[in-house]
């Protein structure tokens, strides 16, 4: 009697659809990642045509923003003359910290505890029997 199906439709070990099945997983697969593609990126193009002309504003007021910081990053300024407060260059700030850096001795960021003093065991007295505390009785 012959077999159900012959070696040569199917791979050992494998049912005789499952070559048919993996190609229409991978052509579903092709498909789907098509149309995503499609839905995303090709789909006549912006759909809100002044979120260009908000990006070229977002662009223009961010390099405004940073040359401006650059600017006081850079320069010297009265920042509140009445209480003597002033802007410096950031070269010229870090170099007055490191100076009051390297100025001062280094110490422990955090409280050293000191151990307590141990005593010795011959100074404790000993405890006494009489004076345990009387049973409970109801």
């Amino acid at each position: 009697m012959p077999p159900a199906f012959s070696n040569t439709t199917a791979q050992a070990g494998k049912p005789p659809g499952f070559r048919s099945f993996f190609v229409w997983a991978m052509v579903l697969l092709l498909l789907f990642g098509g149309a995503t593609l499609w839905l995303t990126h090709w789909q006549g193009g912006d759909a809100d045509p002044q979120e260009a002309q908000r990006a070229e504003l977002r662009i223009k007021t961010l390099a405004e923003l940073r040359a401006h910081n650059a600017k006081n990053l850079e320069s010297y300024a009265w920042v509140d003359r009445a209480k003597g407060s002033v802007q410096i260059p950031i070269a010229e700030a870090m170099k007055l910290v490191l100076a009051d850096i390297n100025k001062s001795q280094p110490r422990a960021a955090y409280p050293v505890a000191t151990p307590l003093p141990v005593a010795s065991a011959t100074a404790l007295p000993a405890p006494s029997p009489s004076a345990s505390p009387a049973p409970f009785t109801p």
